[in-house]
């Protein structure tokens, strides 16, 4: 009799521990769930201020050869192809360590001869960066031989890219940025 006694207890022990493993796994994939996935929706502005010694006319065409982005990001973007040469409109194939994203974006030289392009699908729809360039000294003395770049880039993203970017600091935007300008300067120093 004692012995079924203790069966018993033993078995309605384990059923607890089941019940209880149950809903502790059910707590912490709730807890995960409202916390790594915030609002569908982030934004940041970066802006970066950069030097170079290189002209400026050879800069803004190698930024706005966008048909050369898979030459200069060859680690970055796949593909590009322009879908209409009236709107700038252009779909790339671009991303970061393995990941790639397919978007769309208009990209432009403005009135004010600063190069804006705009994501306009995809997970950074609505993330506009704007690149305004002037002549200054190059580095050795030549007058008109360098350039000053200032570069705001408003991010916007949505989606998954929303939770990911959030764990990424402002300052490595920033130098994913600066890297960026400073492959279209090596691109026109070897040109």
């Amino acid at each position: 009799m004692d012995t079924s006694k203790f069966q018993i207890q033993y078995q309605a022990m384990q059923e607890h521990d089941k019940k209880s493993s149950w809903c502790a796994l059910f707590i912490v994939l709730a807890v995960i769930t409202v916390f790594s996935f915030p609002s569908s929706y982030a934004d940041r502005m970066i802006t970066l201020h950069k030097v170079s010694d290189v002209n400026e006319v050879s800069l803004l065409n190698a930024i706005s050869d966008v048909s050369q982005y898979p030459k200069i990001f060859p680690d970055n973007i796949k593909s590009v192809k322009i879908l209409d040469n009236n709107t700038k409109l252009v779909d790339m194939d671009a991303g970061i360590n393995g990941m790639f994203f397919d978007t769309q974006a208009i990209c432009k030289t403005n009135s004010d001869g600063s190069y804006v392009v705009e994501v306009v699908s995809g997970y950074l729809k609505g993330t506009v960066m704007t690149t305004k360039l002037e002549k200054t000294w190059g580095f050795q003395g030549q007058k008109d031989g360098g350039t000053i770049a200032n570069i705001a880039l408003d991010m916007k993203t949505s989606g998954v890219l929303s939770w990911m970017i959030n764990f990424v600091p402002d300052s490595s935007v920033s130098d994913a940025l600066g890297y960026g300008f400073d492959r279209f300067v090596q691109h026109v120093q070897i040109q």
